[in-house]
């Protein structure tokens, strides 16, 4: 089912959310513990921001197990960013390949997925009617989630582009997903637990068919998460409205269990650029 965590805030190395935790999300790739699929080894890739060089964030990707990758750990101690996503893929949809490891990217908007779309290849060719023609040619493999961003993109860029936008373009997304699913009968379950960013904020969702069904979504939050003598955890998590650093994983990075919160199911979490968090029912 895939595992991820993303991060938002002031300056932070990667390798603070992607290696360091006691159930960081190189962990995760080989023993997740909030999942049916405890092996996540069909590749991994990272993406990150350096807003002051470019909006178009870097993005790193392999098809090796991520904790198999020398790569990996031999760059995420290196690099500092304000905003980046890590995700670790249990290929369902779409063979193993490079094309199909997220996070997938479009100019300066980054997405990745943890799940699945119920009835994908019925509804696939319906998907790719609808799409804008740039975001249809965007599309290099062959994942669900890969054309749930063309899917999103093409709404979002019906709206004005904003915050408001990003949210409403998911219910639209989802909505439209939903839609061709009853008009071809279909009674697979979808999972989407997903997340879209531009670098300065993050807006995703926590979605099953079934809401008693959804995939685990944690984030906190805080004045900084960083490597202490406790290990990692988040320094005076829960204390603002407006912190400095917030993650967001398919499961809880920490043995500071009690620092996490629940995104609740069909809920949208929304943290714009002033680093307010927002959570929408779907």
């Amino acid at each position: 089912m895939c595992r991820f965590a993303a991060y938002l805030g002031k300056p932070l190395l990667m390798n603070e959310v992607i290696t360091k935790p006691r159930d960081s999300l190189i962990k995760q790739s080989s023993a997740a513990l909030e999942s049916d699929i405890s092996i996540n080894a069909d590749g991994f890739g990272i993406g990150w921001y350096n807003l002051e060089v470019s909006e178009i964030p870097a993005v790193f990707v392999s098809v090796s197990p991520a904790w198999n990758d020398v790569n990996l750990k031999n760059i995420t101690h290196q690099i500092v960013s304000k905003c980046f996503f890590g995700h670790v893929r249990a290929a369902a949809e779409g063979g193993v390949g490079p094309f199909n490891c997220h996070p997938f990217h479009y100019r300066k908007y980054m997405l990745m997925h943890n799940g699945g779309i119920g009835g994908f290849k019925k509804i696939k060719l319906d998907i790719f009617n609808l799409l804008d023609e740039t975001y249809f040619y965007n599309i290099k493999g062959t994942t669900d989630s890969e054309t749930m961003f063309a899917l999103w993109l093409t709404f979002f860029h019906r709206t004005k582009r904003d915050h408001a936008g990003m949210i409403s373009a998911w219910r639209e997304t989802l909505a439209t997903i939903r839609s061709l699913q009853e008009k071809h009968n279909i009674k697979e379950s979808s999972y989407i637990n997903s997340l879209v960013t531009d670098g300065t904020q993050i807006v995703g969702v926590r979605y099953s068919s079934y809401p008693d069904q959804c995939l685990t979504l944690h984030y906190v939050y805080g004045d900084d998460f960083i490597h202490t003598k406790e290990g990692v955890h988040m320094i005076n998590a829960h204390c603002k409205t407006k912190p400095n650093a917030i993650v967001i994983a398919s499961e809880k990075l920490t043995m500071h269990k009690h620092e996490w919160d629940d995104v609740p199911p069909q809920h949208i979490i929304a943290v714009d650029p002033k680093k307010n968090i927002q959570l929408l029912q779907l």
